[in-house]
């Protein structure tokens, strides 16, 4: 319970401290399920902050410990960590079937097994964000979000609000995204969720940053407030967001020169870089080199943008042409 509290409040080191020491000091008095459940916390805090290889080693010793046939904890964590992986890697069919199976496990009455019919909802919604099928996947996330109000799951609405901010700025709507995101940042502070309000706070910076380069210093204010948290306590997908927002900030800033201060933007990117490689995040890797090879073409550095635009074609061609999509079921 601890571990889960600090979980909602966003401080990962709390969260790996109590589960390491509920998983070594009372593994013998523990239930089978708790204690698969202490594995399942500091799996996915592996996946957030080490990648999907270090997790899906520990997820094997975790099986072999508590057969997933026999524990719904685990099964369902490899189902999210294989979703996830799916998606970062641009497979689709394989996330929207990993993502049918969520529905397959819930029970088809209703009131029963809301959680895993709210897992089912956020990741089927996410699947379609990522297909750019934005109106398909508005609606599930607003039918999700009435679902989660219904039931008072209060951390759920704001990550099912934060997802409305997402899908709305992704579908060049971002003044309607500016509202849900100024809603789930509300949420957050009204139950002291710092982490995702550091999220929602950086998803307000890229909104502002949607609107125009006229609200590129508002969108830096945004991103400075954010980092603290974000850099302290955020995992490598985050971390990397927020840093291709920051150096996006300055591109976008009529009053920045790139030739005058080129480490403010391509530190932060190579930082990125280097996270993203680990996640095996195509979408936002291709990103991170578009604006590195716009850089380096700003400052007349020829062979850094070829390489940096060689790198952008290759996760763009990853995404655009999958292969061995078979390859994400395996670990």
């Amino acid at each position: 319970m601890r571990a889960t509290a600090w979980e909602h409040y966003g401080s990962a080191p709390m969260v790996r401290m109590n589960t390491l020491v509920y998983a070594t000091c009372f593994a013998d008095a523990a239930s089978s399920s708790e204690l698969s459940l202490a594995y399942v916390k500091l799996i996915e805090q592996l996946a957030v902050f080490k990648g999907y290889s270090a997790a899906f080693c520990a997820l094997k010793l975790a099986e072999e410990k508590f057969p997933s046939s026999t524990n719904s904890q685990i099964h369902l964590l490899k189902m999210q960590l294989l979703h996830e992986r799916a998606l970062h890697r641009g497979h689709l069919r394989i996330a929207q079937q990993i993502g049918d199976e969520f529905g397959v496990l819930s029970s088809s009455v209703s009131g029963v097994d809301i959680e895993l019919k709210t897992e089912a909802s956020l990741r089927r919604a996410r699947t379609l964000l990522a297909a750019k099928q934005f109106s398909q996947a508005a609606a599930v996330a607003n039918s999700l979000f009435t679902t989660c109000y219904k039931y008072n799951m209060q951390v759920e609405n704001a990550s099912v609000l934060l997802l409305l901010a997402e899908i709305h700025r992704k579908s060049d709507n971002a003044v309607l995204g500016l509202t849900y995101a100024l809603a789930s940042q509300s949420f957050c502070k009204s139950f002291n969720l710092d982490l995702l309000e550091a999220s929602a706070t950086l998803t307000l910076a890229e909104l502002w940053l949607a609107l125009g380069s006229n609200h590129a210093k508002r969108a830096l204010s945004l991103v400075y407030q954010s980092l603290p948290m974000i850099l302290g306590h955020g995992g490598l997908e985050l971390r990397a967001r927020s840093q291709i927002v920051l150096a996006k900030c300055h591109l976008t800033d009529p009053e920045f020169s790139v030739s005058e201060d080129p480490c403010a933007v391509l530190d932060p990117l190579n930082q990125a870089a280097e996270d993203l490689q680990v996640l095996e995040y195509h979408e936002m890797a291709a990103e991170v080199y578009y604006l590195k090879a716009m850089t380096y073409n700003h400052l007349g550095k020829e062979y850094e943008r070829e390489e940096a635009a060689a790198r952008f074609k290759e996760h763009v061609t990853a995404l655009e042409n999958p292969r061995d999509e078979e390859d994400s079921l395996v670990y």
